[in-house]
């Protein structure tokens, strides 16, 4: 698994069941995070999941880790910062 531009999870290569039911569980629940945080900030669902989306990536993977770029390609992170979304803040 590793992080999106969206801000959710994803898979890099199919899990097993189980683990996908893991992941499932924890987008729900960034969902209602990111909704919450929506209703707060007077902002939609998917411009906060995009708003963690860019943090996480930015801020939180480290080189040898895999992250989504905003094509869909899935890349592992070098020593350089990650190529993120162009609406990122």
């Amino acid at each position: 698994m590793a992080l999106q531009p969206d801000g959710y999870l994803g898979f890099v290569i199919a899990p097993a069941p189980m683990v996908r039911a893991l992941v499932e569980d924890s987008n729900i629940k960034r969902k209602a995070a990111y909704s919450k945080e929506a209703l707060t900030n007077g902002a939609t669902v998917e411009e906060m999941a995009l708003r963690s989306g860019c943090r996480l990536i930015a801020e939180r993977t480290v080189a040898g880790e895999k992250y989504q770029t905003p094509s869909g390609q899935w890349k592992t992170r070098e020593g350089s910062a990650p190529e993120l979304d162009p609406r990122c803040p």
